[in-house]
Protein backbone atom coordinates (compact mmCIF):
# COMPACT_ATOMS: atom_id res chain seq x y z
CA UNK A 1 0.00 0.00 0.00
CA UNK A 2 0.91 3.87 -1.05
CA UNK A 3 1.33 6.79 1.15
CA UNK A 4 -0.58 6.96 5.04
CA UNK A 5 0.28 2.53 5.02
CA UNK A 6 0.63 2.75 8.82
CA UNK A 7 -2.46 4.57 9.62
CA UNK A 8 -4.16 2.33 6.80
CA UNK A 9 -2.75 -0.57 8.52
CA UNK A 10 -4.20 0.21 11.82
CA UNK A 11 -7.56 1.26 10.60
CA UNK A 12 -7.78 -2.02 9.19
CA UNK A 13 -7.00 -4.01 11.77
CA UNK A 14 -10.13 -2.23 13.65
CA UNK A 15 -12.37 -3.00 10.96
CA UNK A 16 -14.94 -5.72 11.94
CA UNK A 17 -17.75 -6.75 10.20
CA UNK A 18 -21.18 -5.22 11.01
CA UNK A 19 -22.71 -7.08 13.79
CA UNK A 20 -25.32 -10.07 13.27
CA UNK A 21 -28.84 -9.27 13.49
CA UNK A 22 -31.26 -11.78 15.16
CA UNK A 23 -32.91 -14.21 13.08
CA UNK A 24 -36.71 -13.09 13.02
CA UNK A 25 -39.30 -14.72 14.10
CA UNK A 26 -41.41 -16.34 11.42
CA UNK A 27 -44.25 -14.53 9.97
CA UNK A 28 -45.21 -13.91 6.10
CA UNK A 29 -43.09 -13.38 2.99
CA UNK A 30 -44.09 -9.92 2.94
CA UNK A 31 -43.56 -8.69 6.57
CA UNK A 32 -40.03 -10.74 6.43
CA UNK A 33 -39.35 -8.78 3.27
CA UNK A 34 -40.64 -5.54 5.11
CA UNK A 35 -38.56 -6.66 8.37
CA UNK A 36 -35.46 -6.77 6.40
CA UNK A 37 -35.58 -3.56 4.52
CA UNK A 38 -36.10 -2.04 7.89
CA UNK A 39 -33.19 -3.59 9.23
CA UNK A 40 -31.03 -2.83 6.21
CA UNK A 41 -32.29 1.41 6.70
CA UNK A 42 -31.25 0.81 10.45
CA UNK A 43 -27.62 -0.78 9.82
CA UNK A 44 -26.77 1.31 7.04
CA UNK A 45 -27.54 4.65 9.39
CA UNK A 46 -25.49 3.14 12.63
CA UNK A 47 -22.18 3.38 13.29
CA UNK A 48 -19.09 5.96 13.64
CA UNK A 49 -17.82 7.58 10.57
CA UNK A 50 -15.59 6.19 8.27
CA UNK A 51 -12.05 7.41 8.84
CA UNK A 52 -10.42 9.21 5.86
CA UNK A 53 -6.26 8.15 5.64
CA UNK A 54 -4.57 10.23 2.84
CA UNK A 55 -1.21 9.93 0.89
CA UNK A 56 0.64 12.63 -1.01
CA UNK A 57 3.72 12.21 -3.53
CA UNK A 58 6.61 14.79 -3.48
CA UNK A 59 5.91 15.53 -7.89
CA UNK A 60 8.84 17.97 -9.70
CA UNK A 61 6.41 20.83 -8.55
CA UNK A 62 6.07 20.14 -4.45
CA UNK A 63 4.47 17.26 -2.28
CA UNK A 64 0.77 17.25 -3.58
CA UNK A 65 -1.92 15.34 -1.64
CA UNK A 66 -2.91 12.47 -4.92
CA UNK A 67 -5.19 9.24 -2.77
CA UNK A 68 -7.30 8.84 0.11
CA UNK A 69 -8.06 5.62 1.83
CA UNK A 70 -10.76 4.44 3.75
CA UNK A 71 -11.58 1.16 5.86
CA UNK A 72 -15.07 0.14 5.62
CA UNK A 73 -16.80 -2.72 8.30
CA UNK A 74 -17.69 -4.28 5.12
CA UNK A 75 -16.25 -4.85 1.77
CA UNK A 76 -17.68 -2.17 -1.06
CA UNK A 77 -19.14 -2.33 -3.75
CA UNK A 78 -20.43 0.83 -6.58
CA UNK A 79 -17.63 2.66 -5.69
CA UNK A 80 -16.21 5.07 -9.02
CA UNK A 81 -15.02 8.56 -9.88
CA UNK A 82 -18.01 10.06 -9.02
CA UNK A 83 -18.85 8.37 -5.61
CA UNK A 84 -17.08 10.61 -3.15
CA UNK A 85 -16.62 14.90 -3.22
CA UNK A 86 -13.58 15.85 -1.13
CA UNK A 87 -12.67 19.46 -0.55
CA UNK A 88 -9.41 20.35 0.93
CA UNK A 89 -8.52 23.90 2.43
CA UNK A 90 -4.84 25.32 2.06
CA UNK A 91 -4.54 28.27 4.80
CA UNK A 92 -1.36 30.29 4.88
CA UNK A 93 0.55 29.72 8.33
CA UNK A 94 3.41 32.14 8.74
CA UNK A 95 3.96 36.00 7.51
CA UNK A 96 1.34 38.70 5.99
CA UNK A 97 -0.48 36.70 5.18
CA UNK A 98 -1.20 34.09 7.94
CA UNK A 99 -4.37 32.75 8.64
CA UNK A 100 -5.93 33.39 5.34
CA UNK A 101 -6.74 31.15 2.65
CA UNK A 102 -4.06 30.40 0.25
CA UNK A 103 -4.57 32.81 -2.59
CA UNK A 104 -2.94 30.04 -5.34
CA UNK A 105 -5.37 27.26 -4.03
CA UNK A 106 -9.13 26.78 -5.48
CA UNK A 107 -11.00 25.58 -2.28
CA UNK A 108 -14.17 25.75 -3.67
CA UNK A 109 -13.28 22.84 -6.25
CA UNK A 110 -13.39 19.23 -5.39
CA UNK A 111 -10.27 17.63 -6.04
CA UNK A 112 -10.69 15.58 -9.35
CA UNK A 113 -10.97 11.75 -8.90
CA UNK A 114 -9.11 9.59 -11.92
CA UNK A 115 -9.50 6.29 -10.56
CA UNK A 116 -10.73 3.94 -7.41
CA UNK A 117 -9.50 0.52 -5.94
CA UNK A 118 -11.37 -1.40 -3.68
CA UNK A 119 -9.71 -4.48 -1.96
CA UNK A 120 -11.23 -6.17 0.43
CA UNK A 121 -12.58 -3.70 3.03
CA UNK A 122 -10.43 -0.84 1.94
CA UNK A 123 -11.18 1.25 -0.60
CA UNK A 124 -8.38 4.19 -2.28
CA UNK A 125 -9.52 7.05 -4.16
CA UNK A 126 -6.92 8.45 -6.67
CA UNK A 127 -6.57 12.00 -6.97
CA UNK A 128 -5.12 13.53 -9.73
CA UNK A 129 -1.85 14.60 -9.17
CA UNK A 130 -1.05 18.43 -9.44
CA UNK A 131 -4.45 19.62 -7.43
CA UNK A 132 -3.71 19.91 -3.79
CA UNK A 133 -0.11 21.05 -2.37
CA UNK A 134 0.72 20.64 1.02
CA UNK A 135 3.00 23.50 0.91
CA UNK A 136 1.88 27.66 0.21
CA UNK A 137 4.01 30.15 -1.59
CA UNK A 138 4.65 32.88 0.43
CA UNK A 139 4.62 36.64 0.06
CA UNK A 140 8.16 36.25 1.73
CA UNK A 141 9.64 34.44 -1.14
CA UNK A 142 9.27 31.29 0.63
CA UNK A 143 7.71 27.21 0.73
CA UNK A 144 6.18 26.84 3.81
CA UNK A 145 3.98 24.24 5.20
CA UNK A 146 -0.14 24.72 4.74
CA UNK A 147 -2.81 24.33 7.49
CA UNK A 148 -4.96 22.07 5.83
CA UNK A 149 -8.80 20.65 6.18
CA UNK A 150 -10.36 18.07 4.40
CA UNK A 151 -13.82 17.43 4.23
CA UNK A 152 -15.62 14.00 2.62
CA UNK A 153 -18.89 13.54 1.32
CA UNK A 154 -20.56 10.78 -0.61
CA UNK A 155 -22.33 11.90 -3.51
CA UNK A 156 -24.27 8.58 -4.21
CA UNK A 157 -24.97 5.73 -2.75
CA UNK A 158 -23.10 2.47 -2.09
CA UNK A 159 -23.92 -1.30 -0.50
CA UNK A 160 -21.39 -3.25 1.79
CA UNK A 161 -21.11 -6.93 1.52
CA UNK A 162 -21.68 -8.21 5.46
CA UNK A 163 -20.15 -11.13 7.19
CA UNK A 164 -23.28 -12.97 6.26
CA UNK A 165 -23.54 -12.07 2.68
CA UNK A 166 -25.80 -9.63 2.97
CA UNK A 167 -25.63 -6.32 0.44
CA UNK A 168 -26.73 -2.88 2.92
CA UNK A 169 -26.60 0.31 1.54
CA UNK A 170 -24.58 2.70 2.83
CA UNK A 171 -24.85 6.45 2.66
CA UNK A 172 -22.14 7.16 5.73
CA UNK A 173 -20.24 9.82 7.13
CA UNK A 174 -16.48 10.45 6.70
CA UNK A 175 -14.04 11.72 9.01
CA UNK A 176 -10.82 14.10 8.34
CA UNK A 177 -10.96 16.00 10.95
CA UNK A 178 -7.55 15.74 12.34
CA UNK A 179 -5.44 15.82 9.08
CA UNK A 180 -4.18 19.33 9.43
CA UNK A 181 -0.80 19.59 7.93
CA UNK A 182 1.67 17.23 6.03
CA UNK A 183 2.69 15.27 9.12
CA UNK A 184 -0.97 13.75 9.55
CA UNK A 185 -0.45 12.52 5.19
CA UNK A 186 1.78 9.41 4.30
CA UNK A 187 4.42 10.10 2.11
CA UNK A 188 6.52 7.01 1.97
CA UNK A 189 9.86 8.97 0.38
CA UNK A 190 9.69 11.63 2.98
CA UNK A 191 9.12 9.61 5.91
CA UNK A 192 12.65 7.78 5.12
CA UNK A 193 13.92 11.20 6.15
CA UNK A 194 14.83 12.31 10.02
CA UNK A 195 14.65 15.71 11.12
CA UNK A 196 18.22 17.01 12.49
CA UNK A 197 18.43 20.25 13.91
CA UNK A 198 21.65 21.80 14.44
CA UNK A 199 23.51 24.76 13.63
CA UNK A 200 22.20 23.88 10.33
CA UNK A 201 19.39 21.89 9.83
CA UNK A 202 19.15 19.11 7.49
CA UNK A 203 17.01 16.02 6.63
CA UNK A 204 18.77 12.79 6.70
CA UNK A 205 17.95 9.33 4.97
CA UNK A 206 20.64 6.76 6.52
CA UNK A 207 21.71 4.40 4.10
CA UNK A 208 23.18 1.12 4.12
CA UNK A 209 26.34 1.47 2.14
CA UNK A 210 29.46 3.95 2.58
CA UNK A 211 28.14 6.92 -0.06
CA UNK A 212 26.67 10.24 1.02
CA UNK A 213 24.75 12.48 -1.49
CA UNK A 214 24.25 16.29 -0.19
CA UNK A 215 21.23 18.24 -1.44
CA UNK A 216 21.36 22.12 -1.52
CA UNK A 217 17.76 23.77 -2.17
CA UNK A 218 16.94 26.36 -4.01
CA UNK A 219 15.84 30.25 -2.38
CA UNK A 220 12.64 29.16 -1.71
CA UNK A 221 13.08 26.00 0.78
CA UNK A 222 15.28 27.83 3.50
CA UNK A 223 14.21 29.08 6.60
CA UNK A 224 13.64 32.74 7.56
CA UNK A 225 15.08 35.35 8.56
CA UNK A 226 17.18 33.32 10.78
CA UNK A 227 16.04 29.66 11.61
CA UNK A 228 12.42 31.89 12.87
CA UNK A 229 10.72 28.50 12.52
CA UNK A 230 12.94 25.95 12.22
CA UNK A 231 10.98 24.04 9.82
CA UNK A 232 13.39 21.99 8.30
CA UNK A 233 11.07 20.23 5.54
CA UNK A 234 10.26 22.64 2.95
CA UNK A 235 13.73 21.76 1.61
CA UNK A 236 12.72 18.15 1.11
CA UNK A 237 8.84 18.89 -0.34
CA UNK A 238 9.35 21.42 -2.57
CA UNK A 239 11.01 19.39 -5.64
CA UNK A 240 12.40 16.14 -6.12
CA UNK A 241 15.56 17.18 -4.67
CA UNK A 242 16.01 15.37 -1.73
CA UNK A 243 14.01 12.08 -2.03
CA UNK A 244 15.32 11.59 -5.59
CA UNK A 245 18.27 10.11 -4.09
CA UNK A 246 16.10 7.47 -1.88
CA UNK A 247 14.45 5.92 -4.90
CA UNK A 248 15.05 2.67 -6.76
CA UNK A 249 16.02 4.25 -9.73
CA UNK A 250 18.55 6.09 -7.95
CA UNK A 251 19.65 3.54 -5.54
CA UNK A 252 20.55 1.31 -8.75
CA UNK A 253 23.33 3.30 -9.49
CA UNK A 254 24.38 4.65 -6.14
CA UNK A 255 23.10 2.23 -4.04
CA UNK A 256 21.89 2.39 -0.61
CA UNK A 257 23.35 6.08 -0.07
CA UNK A 258 23.06 8.05 2.61
CA UNK A 259 21.41 11.56 2.26
CA UNK A 260 21.15 15.04 3.59
CA UNK A 261 19.15 17.77 2.78
CA UNK A 262 20.20 20.64 4.55
CA UNK A 263 17.68 23.71 4.99
CA UNK A 264 19.52 27.73 4.51
CA UNK A 265 19.13 29.47 8.24
CA UNK A 266 17.92 31.58 5.10
CA UNK A 267 19.43 32.52 2.48
CA UNK A 268 22.23 30.59 1.18
CA UNK A 269 23.69 33.74 -0.61
CA UNK A 270 24.47 34.20 3.15
CA UNK A 271 27.27 31.63 2.77
CA UNK A 272 29.89 34.06 2.99
CA UNK A 273 27.89 37.44 4.86
CA UNK A 274 26.98 34.87 7.66
CA UNK A 275 29.66 32.39 7.32
CA UNK A 276 27.66 29.27 6.63
CA UNK A 277 30.16 27.14 4.37
CA UNK A 278 32.40 25.63 7.40
CA UNK A 279 29.51 24.55 9.83
CA UNK A 280 27.96 22.59 6.38
CA UNK A 281 31.44 21.04 6.23
CA UNK A 282 31.56 20.46 9.62
CA UNK A 283 28.38 18.72 9.89
CA UNK A 284 29.11 16.64 6.67
CA UNK A 285 32.25 15.38 8.31
CA UNK A 286 30.41 14.66 11.44
CA UNK A 287 27.68 12.66 9.03
CA UNK A 288 30.91 10.73 7.42
CA UNK A 289 32.19 10.28 10.72
CA UNK A 290 29.33 8.60 12.39
CA UNK A 291 27.96 6.65 9.57
CA UNK A 292 31.00 4.85 8.53
CA UNK A 293 30.93 6.78 4.87
CA UNK A 294 34.14 6.74 2.82
CA UNK A 295 35.49 10.16 2.25
CA UNK A 296 36.02 9.56 -1.30
CA UNK A 297 32.50 8.45 -2.01
CA UNK A 298 30.84 12.05 -0.99
CA UNK A 299 28.87 13.46 -4.08
CA UNK A 300 26.75 16.87 -4.26
CA UNK A 301 24.07 18.41 -5.88
CA UNK A 302 22.52 21.78 -5.90
CA UNK A 303 19.64 24.05 -7.79
CA UNK A 304 19.88 27.65 -8.25
CA UNK A 305 20.90 29.53 -4.49
CA UNK A 306 21.86 25.75 -4.13
CA UNK A 307 23.89 25.85 -7.27
CA UNK A 308 25.55 28.78 -6.09
CA UNK A 309 26.13 27.41 -2.57
CA UNK A 310 27.44 24.23 -3.85
CA UNK A 311 30.10 25.63 -5.99
CA UNK A 312 30.90 27.73 -2.83
CA UNK A 313 31.16 24.61 -1.25
CA UNK A 314 33.76 23.29 -3.57
CA UNK A 315 35.79 26.35 -3.63
CA UNK A 316 36.05 26.58 0.43
CA UNK A 317 36.62 22.71 0.47
CA UNK A 318 38.11 21.42 -3.14
CA UNK A 319 38.90 18.05 -1.94
CA UNK A 320 35.06 16.97 0.00
CA UNK A 321 33.40 15.76 -2.91
CA UNK A 322 34.13 13.27 -5.53
CA UNK A 323 31.46 14.68 -8.45
CA UNK A 324 29.10 17.73 -8.15
CA UNK A 325 25.93 17.74 -10.11
CA UNK A 326 25.30 22.13 -10.31
CA UNK A 327 22.23 23.24 -11.45
CA UNK A 328 21.25 26.44 -12.77
CA UNK A 329 23.73 27.95 -10.59
CA UNK A 330 22.30 31.61 -9.36
CA UNK A 331 25.93 33.34 -9.14
CA UNK A 332 24.38 36.67 -10.79
CA UNK A 333 21.43 36.81 -7.89
CA UNK A 334 24.14 36.83 -5.19
CA UNK A 335 25.30 40.22 -4.66
CA UNK A 336 21.84 40.89 -4.93
CA UNK A 337 19.96 38.92 -2.48
CA UNK A 338 22.60 38.95 0.04
CA UNK A 339 23.12 42.91 -0.21
CA UNK A 340 27.18 42.72 -0.38
CA UNK A 341 29.81 42.84 -3.25
CA UNK A 342 30.97 39.61 -2.28
CA UNK A 343 28.96 36.83 -2.11
CA UNK A 344 29.50 35.87 -5.87
CA UNK A 345 33.04 34.10 -6.72
CA UNK A 346 35.27 36.30 -8.64
CA UNK A 347 37.25 34.86 -11.52
CA UNK A 348 40.14 34.01 -9.83
CA UNK A 349 37.57 32.14 -7.02
CA UNK A 350 36.31 30.29 -9.88
CA UNK A 351 39.68 29.07 -11.33
CA UNK A 352 40.72 27.38 -8.20
CA UNK A 353 38.23 24.87 -8.70
CA UNK A 354 40.50 23.83 -11.52
CA UNK A 355 42.77 22.54 -8.41
CA UNK A 356 39.78 20.66 -6.96
CA UNK A 357 39.42 17.25 -7.63
CA UNK A 358 35.82 17.72 -7.75
CA UNK A 359 34.57 16.42 -11.10
CA UNK A 360 31.55 18.77 -12.05
CA UNK A 361 28.85 18.47 -14.42
CA UNK A 362 26.58 21.69 -15.35
CA UNK A 363 22.87 21.39 -16.03
CA UNK A 364 20.78 25.08 -16.87
CA UNK A 365 18.40 25.93 -19.82
CA UNK A 366 19.54 27.72 -22.93
CA UNK A 367 17.68 30.86 -21.36
CA UNK A 368 16.47 30.77 -17.57
CA UNK A 369 13.60 33.33 -16.48
CA UNK A 370 15.50 33.33 -13.16
CA UNK A 371 19.17 33.60 -13.42
CA UNK A 372 21.08 34.41 -16.46
CA UNK A 373 22.72 31.41 -18.30
CA UNK A 374 25.72 33.78 -19.49
CA UNK A 375 26.66 35.07 -15.66
CA UNK A 376 25.97 31.08 -13.93
CA UNK A 377 26.78 28.04 -15.51
CA UNK A 378 28.25 29.25 -18.65
CA UNK A 379 30.29 31.69 -17.10
CA UNK A 380 31.89 28.45 -15.16
CA UNK A 381 32.31 26.71 -17.98
CA UNK A 382 34.13 28.85 -19.68
CA UNK A 383 36.52 29.38 -16.83
CA UNK A 384 36.45 25.68 -16.09
CA UNK A 385 37.57 25.13 -19.98
CA UNK A 386 39.62 28.29 -20.92
CA UNK A 387 42.42 27.33 -23.33
CA UNK A 388 41.40 23.65 -23.65
CA UNK A 389 40.69 22.42 -27.11
CA UNK A 390 39.41 18.95 -26.53
CA UNK A 391 35.98 19.97 -25.73
CA UNK A 392 33.43 18.83 -27.63
CA UNK A 393 29.63 19.30 -27.90
CA UNK A 394 26.69 16.64 -28.90
CA UNK A 395 23.32 17.20 -29.24
CA UNK A 396 21.00 15.29 -27.71
CA UNK A 397 16.86 14.28 -28.99
CA UNK A 398 15.15 14.71 -25.68
CA UNK A 399 11.75 13.28 -27.37
CA UNK A 400 11.91 9.89 -25.57
CA UNK A 401 8.58 12.07 -23.22
CA UNK A 402 10.87 13.41 -20.17
CA UNK A 403 12.67 16.24 -21.89
CA UNK A 404 13.68 19.63 -24.50
CA UNK A 405 16.47 18.50 -26.64
CA UNK A 406 19.44 19.52 -25.21
CA UNK A 407 23.27 19.90 -26.15
CA UNK A 408 26.09 18.33 -23.90
CA UNK A 409 29.76 19.70 -23.58
CA UNK A 410 32.59 17.87 -22.39
CA UNK A 411 36.23 17.92 -22.07
CA UNK A 412 37.98 14.88 -23.39
CA UNK A 413 39.16 13.71 -19.70
CA UNK A 414 35.52 13.41 -18.52
CA UNK A 415 36.31 15.22 -15.82
CA UNK A 416 34.07 18.42 -17.04
CA UNK A 417 30.77 18.39 -18.94
CA UNK A 418 27.57 21.12 -19.15
CA UNK A 419 24.21 20.32 -20.47
CA UNK A 420 21.88 23.49 -21.96
CA UNK A 421 18.30 22.56 -22.61
CA UNK A 422 16.14 23.93 -25.36
CA UNK A 423 13.51 26.35 -23.95
CA UNK A 424 10.45 27.47 -25.70
CA UNK A 425 7.29 29.86 -25.65
CA UNK A 426 9.83 32.33 -25.49
CA UNK A 427 9.42 36.27 -23.97
CA UNK A 428 11.24 39.01 -22.89
CA UNK A 429 11.89 38.93 -18.74
CA UNK A 430 13.30 41.33 -16.62
CA UNK A 431 16.98 40.07 -14.82
CA UNK A 432 17.24 40.50 -11.48
CA UNK A 433 19.60 43.32 -12.12
CA UNK A 434 16.51 45.07 -13.95
CA UNK A 435 18.12 43.57 -17.57
CA UNK A 436 15.81 42.84 -20.25
CA UNK A 437 16.56 39.21 -21.92
CA UNK A 438 14.84 36.09 -23.23
CA UNK A 439 13.18 33.48 -20.90
CA UNK A 440 10.59 30.77 -21.43
CA UNK A 441 9.82 27.30 -20.62
CA UNK A 442 11.15 23.58 -20.51
CA UNK A 443 9.25 20.85 -21.91
CA UNK A 444 9.22 17.44 -19.31
CA UNK A 445 6.50 15.22 -19.05
CA UNK A 446 4.49 13.95 -15.91
CA UNK A 447 1.93 11.48 -14.93
CA UNK A 448 -0.27 13.10 -12.92
CA UNK A 449 -3.65 11.24 -13.99
CA UNK A 450 -1.75 8.27 -12.41
CA UNK A 451 -2.59 5.79 -15.54
CA UNK A 452 0.53 4.98 -16.28
CA UNK A 453 0.38 7.73 -19.44
CA UNK A 454 2.73 10.48 -19.71
CA UNK A 455 2.05 13.85 -20.71
CA UNK A 456 3.88 16.92 -21.50
CA UNK A 457 3.82 19.46 -18.79
CA UNK A 458 5.78 22.80 -19.22
CA UNK A 459 8.07 24.27 -16.93
CA UNK A 460 9.65 27.66 -16.06
CA UNK A 461 12.88 27.62 -17.63
CA UNK A 462 14.52 27.88 -14.09
CA UNK A 463 13.59 24.61 -13.52
CA UNK A 464 16.08 22.67 -14.76
CA UNK A 465 17.30 20.68 -12.02
CA UNK A 466 14.00 18.70 -12.96
CA UNK A 467 16.30 16.71 -15.34
CA UNK A 468 19.03 16.09 -13.24
CA UNK A 469 16.49 14.64 -10.37
CA UNK A 470 15.66 12.02 -13.42
CA UNK A 471 19.01 11.39 -14.75
CA UNK A 472 18.15 12.77 -18.17
CA UNK A 473 21.05 14.80 -18.82
CA UNK A 474 23.98 12.20 -20.83
CA UNK A 475 26.95 12.80 -22.90
CA UNK A 476 28.48 11.82 -26.13
CA UNK A 477 28.52 8.13 -25.13
CA UNK A 478 25.59 7.56 -23.84
CA UNK A 479 26.57 7.46 -20.23
CA UNK A 480 23.83 9.60 -17.82
CA UNK A 481 24.75 12.35 -15.01
CA UNK A 482 24.02 9.57 -12.03
CA UNK A 483 26.24 6.68 -13.92
CA UNK A 484 28.88 9.63 -14.33
CA UNK A 485 29.13 10.49 -11.07
CA UNK A 486 29.39 6.97 -9.55
CA UNK A 487 32.10 5.92 -12.02
CA UNK A 488 34.39 9.21 -12.37
CA UNK A 489 37.76 8.23 -11.06
CA UNK A 490 39.10 10.79 -8.41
Amino acid sequence: MEGGAVAMAALLAGCGGSEQASEPEATTDATTEEATTEEATTESAAGDAVPAVFGATITDAGQYVDKMMLAFSGEPSGIDNDTFAVHMTSTVDYGEAKGEPYAYYDATAPLEVVKTEVNGGAATIYFKQDQAPTLTWLAEGRNYPAVLGFTVEQAKEITLKTPDGRELPFTGTYDASGITSWEQIGDLEAEKFEDVQDEINYRFYKGSNDKLIVWFHGNGEGDFPTKDTNNNIAQLLANRGGVAWVTPEAQAVFGDASVMAFQAPNMWYFAVKDKLLEPCYNEIQKVIKDNGINADEVYVSGCSAGGFMTTRMIIAYPDLFKAAMINCPALDAANARSETDDACPTDEELKSILDSKTAIWLVQGETDSSVDPELCAKRIWAILTEGKDDVTETAIDGSEGIASNFTTYETADGKYKMSLYETVDLAEVEGISGEKRQGGKIKCAEDYNQDGELEEVKYNDHWTWVYTLRDNPEDASGTHIWEWAAAVAV
